[in-house]
């Protein structure tokens, strides 16, 4: 039985040559180039059974993880782990590869939503709105009241940032994937 923890089951249009593979996979997943040298197919292997693990019924995880544990690099072994650890058992969103395209959606339109509400209420995060904030916030350092409406407006132009950011990398995710990362691996 073939495996299904292969290059072709990920969402991306991946380079046939190893090296661009190895290129894209790492920066996907945000490994230092470092941890590749000399690498080859079993790194890509494990590098696809990281991305698709959350996905995978128990059957194929067990696959997954001796594809993991056969790297010989067990710097590069133990990132992977993490990684599969982290996106599938505390939080998706630590690994953003991870995600389903209906979960990136979900994303999506919830940091659209955001965005769209802070837009429309006036606050951005842009430069200019945060120099203006602390001008305001050297202007008045005499009154502890203006002080703290500061901080506060700190506190949500550093919120309407944080989603800007957010929604960047959900958005470059979407634009990566050209077929559907799915569920449900037969």
């Amino acid at each position: 039985m073939p495996s299904i923890i292969n290059i072709e089951n990920l969402p991306y249009n991946i380079e046939n040559d190893m090296r661009d593979q190895i290129n894209f996979l790492s920066d996907l997943l945000g490994l230092d180039k470092d941890l590749f040298r000399n690498a080859g197919q079993k790194e890509i292997d494990a590098m696809c059974a990281t991305i698709l693990y959350r996905h995978l019924p128990q059957v194929h995880r067990n696959e997954a993880l001796a594809v993991i544990r056969s790297v010989p690099n067990i710097k590069l072994q133990r990132k992977l782990v993490g990684s599969v650890l982290f996106t599938t058992f505390v939080n998706p969103q630590w690994g953003i590869w991870s995600l389903t395209n209906k979960e990136l959606a979900a994303d999506k339109d919830v940091h659209d939503f955001i965005d769209s509400y802070a837009s429309y209420i006036g606050v951005s995060a842009s430069a200019i709105g945060i120099k203006d904030l602390f001008d305001q916030a050297k202007k008045s350092m005499n009154s502890k009241k203006t002080v703290w409406g500061a901080v506060a407006m700190l506190i949500v132009w550093g919120a309407v940032a944080f989603n800007k950011m957010e929604l960047k990398k959900v958005n470059k995710e979407i634009s990566n994937r050209t077929i559907q990362l799915t569920t449900g691996f037969h």
